[in-house]
């Protein structure tokens, strides 16, 4: 047996969980599971049986070869219901797969802890062209409970797991944010054109974000990488595996996109549709009205985030304070700020939905 004892029941939801279907038949007793109509596996009624090891090996076997990755790493994975997990697969010229150098290497480990925390921080304190000061200890917290894997041939990949422990809705936002965020950088990137990033703010891409992601593209900063996830079988999401592919170039665009959002480049008008989470008035400010809207955007890059509001009256605020507390949508349409490093939405176009 691979990676130490594997239970029937993890290796069960293992299975359901990435597209086996268990069959109405068994045989001498072993639950009898296929793919695709094409391969076939043998799981004992239940642990502690005579057959298990032999069967837990044939069938950790099978599973790498289908998924064309390490035995052990499936194992680790089938023992690991509740952690989420991204991959950033770097690509060093000159050396053969398994091996990077040095410089890149570290420059790698630091982009994916630069990359991982901007995500945290737009997920706990809104998203922003560039973070000032200390990272909230919400954060920080986070990053110290992500684990490192073992590293893997391919060409050099950092596999990285975020347990879903403490707060495991936190943690699936940040690593759902990360993708949203990684999606939209690789778009706005495919376009060529710096400008591109303006709207990409609000789906959590930030100057730092960028940064972390140019550690990725080897010591000169020229490589292609790619940026993986995999979601925890013990937090269902409609979320399929993905891998976000950064073509070779890519870097020198993102370098010149985190150089603009450092200056706070517009980013035009855009659209936000969702759920009011908070609601902030500061009366000794003359802009004193903000929500907090968990939602989709129409006319900025990526699918989910959450975006700051800012309401230009009174009316508006408590519109927005029995939307909160009824759990209506709303709608608001506005530019994005081109002041202070947090992108708020300044709108004085809002209506609540669903009434």
């Amino acid at each position: 047996m691979v990676n130490g004892q594997l239970f029937v029941a993890d290796i069960s939801s293992y299975l359901e969980h990435t597209g086996w279907r268990r069959r109405s038949e068994s045989w001498r007793g072993a639950a009898m599971w296929t793919h695709q109509n094409t391969y076939n596996v043998l799981v004992p009624a239940r642990d502690g049986m005579g057959d298990s090891k032999l069967r837990v090996s044939e069938l950790l076997d099978l599973l790498a070869t289908i998924e064309q990755r390490p035995a052990e790493e499936v194992a680790r994975d089938i023992n690991s219901p509740h952690v989420d997990q991204h991959w950033y697969r770097t690509f060093t010229t000159g050396l053969p797969s398994g091996f990077t150098t040095l410089r890149a290497g570290l420059n790698a480990l630091r982009g994916v802890m630069a990359v991982f925390s901007a995500a945290a921080r737009s997920v706990v304190e809104g998203p922003h062209f560039t973070f000032s000061g200390e990272a909230p200890e919400t954060v920080g917290a986070l990053v110290d409970r992500v684990e490192l894997a073992p590293t893997r041939a391919g060409s050099y990949i950092f596999p990285v797991r975020v347990p879903l422990v403490d707060d495991p809705e936190l943690a699936r936002k940040v690593s759902t944010q990360l993708l949203d965020a990684t999606i939209a950088v690789r778009d706005a990137a495919l376009s060529g054109s710096p400008a591109a990033f303006d709207g990409t703010v609000s789906a959590g891409v930030s100057a730092e974000l960028c940064e972390g992601m140019l550690g990725l593209a080897g010591a000169k900063g020229g490589e292609p990488f790619e940026i993986g996830f995999r979601w925890a079988r013990g937090l269902p999401t409609d979320l399929p595996s993905t891998t976000v592919v950064f073509p070779e170039g890519s870097a020198e665009i993102i370098s010149a996109a985190a150089d603009r959002l450092r200056r706070h480049g517009p980013s035009g008008e855009v659209t936000v549709t969702g759920i009011v989470e908070s609601l902030h008035d500061q009366p000794a400010h003359a802009d004193r009205w903000r929500i907090r809207v968990r939602g989709e955007v129409s006319g900025a890059k990526g699918n989910r985030r959450v975006l700051w509001v800012r309401l230009m009256g009174q009316d508006s605020y408590h519109a927005a304070i029995t939307a909160h507390r009824e759990r209506h949508r709303i709608r608001a349409r506005g530019v994005l700020s081109e002041t202070g490093a947090r992108a708020e939405l300044i709108t004085d176009d809002f209506e609540v939905l669903d009434r």
